[in-house]
């Protein structure tokens, strides 16, 4: 039986529409005089016919009859006398009214059913009992602020339904007075969101309920207010250690300069060698342009010859069609190459400090401050503990729960108006919206027919070519083959063997293995490594196909990440030299720096004797570059490309807890597995260094992007948190609530990979990434390992394909993810303006280009007003240094006083404030 039905007799309703069939039916019952909703529904759960019987005698002619009908079916069996307390006559009568015979059978219970159909029926009630009992008014004694909260929306309630005057009158309207929070203030000065300064704590965010357009969808603030003095206090203690990670996390990314505007590179006047394509539409310029460019209009121009672009006479010259001549427009000797710098750098403790003089290194004063290894596992030791405290963990499992709640109520009702918005931007959909790959590893960045048809064309056309030494000679590629007993014509998909099938779950060690082309390392040796008999000269073909299809795709851009491994010093030098002699610089690419974390191998087999030696290898030669340009002059023009590092091995291993004192590299000279906090910290704490020199040289700086929460110990999330700018994978967020909520406060950006982890780790109906979504973490899809993984010719599109079919994504919600892996890649400031709008930087509504996002509008409002109301959840509010730039206002005339080179690539905000910092 229905939940309807057991909730309501036949008598009950009078052919209702079908789209307020349950609430005009909730109205006829609640309409009785001084019956509040409470106890409405509860006597339609306790009640028998006979009350349902009495209450359906206002109904008309037709519900008498139907009555009537009702209490004389009973006659026509045998023993159907009954009296008022005869539960079993009443149900047999219930039954027979709807037609139905409830006989027990191998798939029917009805003690069973009948209890389902009762929590069914209380789950649709409740929420139209509380809209009665929610009016809530802050005492007069403090600031005053009046809202009103709905469980239904007035959009969606009947117009016949009794106003709240009315429900006040019949009893059913309950007050409640509640104690505001001290530090909020309201205002009633126009607009969603304004700093009030207080004698308490300095100013504070506040909104504006009146301008709230999802008051009634996101989850309360006050929800564990006047619930008690034990409730209070455990709820005050895990909102002060959520402020507690946040501000540790803070504190870390702003030392190591991961921040926003934190990079040179992001500030007007950067120059980009060589420069990306120009742009084939100008938008025009009128008094309601700017409108007509967020809203849909359609003013602009194509650009049909040079002189109309925006590319300098210089850059013309050297100007290329994309997807043709691969690196033609790049020419070594039109890079300039700096001059040396007089500060100095020594490496104490496995951390380089650098010092702006002699005299200030014989002192000991380096020019940034980076946290000891001591204060560091202090601190991860706090972050450790708060994620696995009881209140932390409930508050941050409760707003999360919330925030996925609201959302599924927010795309119910707004989903067509969302669709409306996208349908009135022209020309821009999911196709041509700009998505980046933001976690893809170069050797694995072909797919698997991509690889066989450039091995064989190379059998045929290059067979005589010298591959690899031997014995002191070299072997031709016919001969390699030729070992092995194989033949151009005997190579198929199968025989590569290069796909991640089920035999690679849990299995990291095979996975490895799947680099191996037919199961042998000599063809990975040659066909995909950068340091080898040939230099690298196949890889770098491949590689060239690889950007010419990506050039041609237009709106798909790749971060690619290639290897470090820390060996030798040498290493950075041949890897800048084959990238720069091979020519692959392409607008389309940028490189990430991958640190595999295989000290214990290199340890056991004598190439490496400390710790301490990886680090020399790794950053040497950045500290190096940095000071004199000019020794490392590939080098040099190679990092300009390059946006940060990442830490890549098997999570899964088991490794060291944390000890109270780890030994410095110096002295790490066993061979035991070094723990992934400690990988992090003397990667963070190196580049900490360098980007403070490399910032005060006007050079790009890096972030720290790892591989974390892929699998093994959820406390890698603890120290990613504490230290990167942003991860890959994030699969064990979901083990950990509060870290969770705190990715979600921040936005930390995280870099999913569904196809990657069903092969690996986690099935792909139990992936996390629709959950993450909708509570609304930054997340993005990027493809990992196209060779292991993907079919087609667009990998990451073939990832947006299966994400889409199977948690069933909208247009809007592509659209948004695209937008997330623009705004997590490390491409340069002008061009994130071009392809997401000038203002891209603004949190929500205000940093929304629809026009160039294909985001509605409505999904950019809800963003904002959802995290705004989380932060404001905490009390004092805090400061929204990953919302907004942290050094200044967002309003323009601010942003003229205080920055006048940031002004004019800084769109003002009409009629909109947004937050400025907060002390």
């Amino acid at each position: 039986m229905s939940s309807f039905h057991q909730g309501f007799s036949a008598d009950d309703y009078d052919e209702p529409s079908p789209n307020n069939s349950y609430l005009q039916a909730s109205k006829d019952i609640s309409d009785d005089e001084g019956v509040s909703h409470y106890e409405t529904s509860q006597s339609l759960h306790s009640t028998g016919p006979l009350k349902r019987k009495a209450k359906s005698q206002k109904s008309g002619p037709r519900k008498k009859a139907v009555e009537e009908n009702a209490t004389k079916e009973p006659q026509l069996g045998e023993g159907s006398s009954k009296s008022d307390d005869d539960d079993s006559s009443d149900e047999s009568t219930d039954d027979r009214i709807h037609g139905l015979t409830r006989q027990r059978t191998a798939f029917y219970d009805e003690s069973a059913e009948k209890q389902i159909t009762q929590i069914e029926a209380k789950m649709f009630y409740q929420p139209r009992r509380s809209e009665s009992l929610v009016d809530v008014q802050w005492s007069p004694n403090h600031n005053v602020e009046t809202f009103q909260s709905k469980a239904f929306p007035t959009s969606l309630v009947s117009p016949e339904r009794p106003s709240p005057a009315k429900t006040q009158e019949n009893g059913a309207n309950i007050s409640r007075s509640y104690t505001a929070p001290t530090s909020l203030h309201p205002t009633t000065i126009s607009g969603n969101l304004r700093v009030v300064p207080t004698q308490s704590s300095g100013p504070k965010l506040v909104q504006n309920p009146s301008t709230q357009k999802f008051q009634d969808i996101l989850p309360p603030r006050d929800m564990y207010q006047d619930r008690g003095e034990a409730v209070t206090a455990e709820y005050m203690a895990a909102k002060a250690g959520i402020r507690q990670v946040i501000e540790l996390r803070r504190k870390y990314i702003k030392i190591s300069m991961q921040g926003r505007n934190d990079n040179p590179r992001d500030l007007p006047g950067w120059n980009i060698y060589p420069p990306p394509p120009q742009p084939v539409w100008a938008p025009t310029q009128g008094p309601n342009s700017s409108n007509k460019a967020h809203g849909g209009g359609s003013n602009g121009k194509f650009i049909t010859s040079m002189s109309e672009s925006t590319l300098t006479p210089e850059s013309t010259k050297t100007h290329r069609k994309p997807g043709t001549n691969i690196g033609a427009d790049f020419e070594l000797s039109d890079v300039e190459i700096p001059a040396p710098n007089e500060m100095e750098y020594m490496m104490i403790n496995g951390i380089y400090q650098v010092f702006e003089s002699e005299e200030h290194q014989a002192d000991n004063k380096a020019i940034v401050h980076v946290p000891s290894l001591r204060t560091y596992y202090k601190d991860l030791k706090v972050l450790s503990e708060l994620s696995t405290d009881g209140p932390c963990k409930s508050l941050s499992f409760n707003r999360l729960q919330l925030l996925g709640a609201s959302f599924n109520w927010y795309r119910l009702r707004c989903e067509y108006a969302e669709n409306l918005e996208c349908k009135k931007v022209p020309h821009r959909d999911f196709y041509n919206v700009r998505k980046v790959d933001t976690h893809v590893h170069h050797s694995a960045c072909m797919n698997q027919k991509h690889l066989l048809r450039f091995i064989k064309s190379k059998l045929k056309k290059s067979s005589d070519d010298k591959v690899i030494r031997k014995d002191g000679g070299f072997l031709t590629l016919d001969e390699v083959f030729q070992s092995i007993n194989l033949r151009a014509y005997d190579l198929s998909i199968d025989t590569l063997d290069m796909h991640a099938h089920t035999d690679t779950f849990h299995r990291f060690d095979k996975f490895n293995l799947k680099y191996n082309p037919i199961g042998e390392s000599r063809l990975r040796n040659i066909f995909l490594k950068t340091d080898n008999d040939i230099r690298g000269r196949y890889l770098a073909e491949v590689t060239k196909e690889v950007i010419t299809d990506l050039e041609s795709s237009k709106y798909q851009m790749v971060e690619w990440r290639i290897s470090i491994y820390g060996r030798n010093v040498n290493e950075w030098d041949k890897l800048a030299a084959w990238v720069l002699d091979n020519r692959l610089v392409s607008h389309n690419v940028r490189w990430l720096i991958q640190i595999p974390r295989l000290y214990n191998l290199y340890q056991k087999t004598g190439e490496i004797q400390s710790f301490e030696e990886i680090l020399i290898n790794i950053f040497q030669p950045l500290f190096e570059v940095t000071k004199d340009p000019s020794s490392h002059p590939k080098l040099h023009i190679f990092l300009q490309r390059v946006i940060g590092f990442d830490s890549v091995d098997d999570e899964s291993r088991p490794e060291t807890r944390y000890a109270k004192k780890f030994p410095v590299p110096k002295l790490w000279t066993n061979d035991s597995v070094v723990p992934y906090s400690y990988w992090i910290y003397y990667l963070f704490g190196n580049m900490t260094s360098l980007n403070a020199w490399r910032k005060r040289r006007g050079f790009n700086t890096f972030v720290l992007r790892p591989h974390c929460g892929e699998a093994g110990d959820p406390d890698h999330l603890c120290a990613a948190f504490l230290c990167c700018h942003s991860i890959s994978h994030g699969l064990l967020l979901r083990k950990m609530p509060l870290m969770q909520y705190c990715f979600y406060l921040e936005q930390v950006g995280i870099a999913m990979s569904p196809l990657s982890n069903n092969a690996l780790f986690l099935a792909l109906d139990r992936n996390p990434l629709p959950q993450y979504h909708m509570r609304g973490l930054n997340v993005s899809l990027s493809t990992d390992d196209p060779l292991q993984f993907a079919f087609t010719k667009e990998p990451l599109m073939e990832e947006y394909s299966i994400a889409t079919q199977v948690y069933k994504f909208n247009a809007p919600d592509m659209c948004e993810l695209a937008r997330n892996s623009v705004l997590q890649s490390g491409f340069e400031h002008s061009l994130k303006q071009h392809w997401l709008g000038p203002n891209y930087q603004l949190f929500g509504s205000a940093g929304n280009h629809p026009q160039k996002t294909n985001v509605p509008p409505l999904r950019a409002s809800y963003r904002e007003e959802a995290l705004l109301n989380e932060f404001n959840l905490q009390a004092p509010p805090v400061r929204f240094l990953h919302l907004y730039p942290a050094d200044f206002s967002c309003e323009a005339s601010n942003i003229a006083q205080m920055y006048p080179q940031k002004s004019s690539q800084l769109q003002p905000v009409q009629e909109r404030t947004r937050c400025s910092p907060l002390a």
